[in-house]
């Protein structure tokens, strides 16, 4: 008989699934943390409505950090991601955070005041109306449309809790004229 014997056969044979399994075993480990870096770091949503324009608007495609809600650390001038619910059911919303837990914000003809200073806008279009006279309370941020005169936002629902918020956008991936860093 030529070739090899049978027990040489069989370890190479137990040789190549060893490989095989391997080879899958590590395709599927890299698949799972890509994955998970996606589900945590750069989670896609779409966007629908008007409300943050200029910055964003209607069908564009954004990445959301997820991490950083599990963070909890939230700036003003951030634009986050949270779920709003009312007598429609469910929302996903965008807004840019406008004051955190502790500042004294009011609505004036002139601008919007955060404690006691008017902020500078560049972001915004459109007129600021409201009536807003509060201090944001504990673990709740104040957040705002970037288009003003068409945003449904915390002057009609009040403070948002921290913990409804699910993300940072941070990346804009379409229109891809568009494709970059969002501020």
């Amino acid at each position: 008989m030529r070739g090899m014997p049978n027990d040489e056969k069989k370890s190479k044979g137990e040789i190549d699934l060893n490989k095989h399994l391997m080879e899958w075993g590590n395709a599927i480990l890299r698949a799972a943390v890509i994955i998970l870096v996606l589900f945590f770091f750069a989670w896609p949503m779409r966007l629908m409505g008007s409300s943050m324009e200029p910055t964003m608007g209607d069908g564009e495609i954004v990445l959301m950090n997820r991490f950083a809600a599990m963070q909890g650390h939230y700036e003003t001038g951030d634009i986050v991601m949270f779920h709003y619910y009312d007598a429609e059911g469910d929302k996903t919303v965008v807004k840019r955070i406008i004051a955190t837990e502790g500042d004294a914000i009011r609505i004036l003809e002139d601008g919007v005041e955060v404690n006691g200073t008017i902020i500078e806008e560049s972001y915004a279009s459109g007129e600021t109306t409201g009536l807003v006279d509060m201090t944001v309370p504990k673990d709740m941020v104040f957040v705002m449309g970037d288009n003003r005169e068409t945003s449904f936002d915390s002057r009609n629902m009040g403070a948002i809790p921290c913990d409804d918020l699910k993300g940072k956008v941070f990346f804009r991936l379409y229109p891809f004229g568009e494709f970059g860093g969002i501020n």
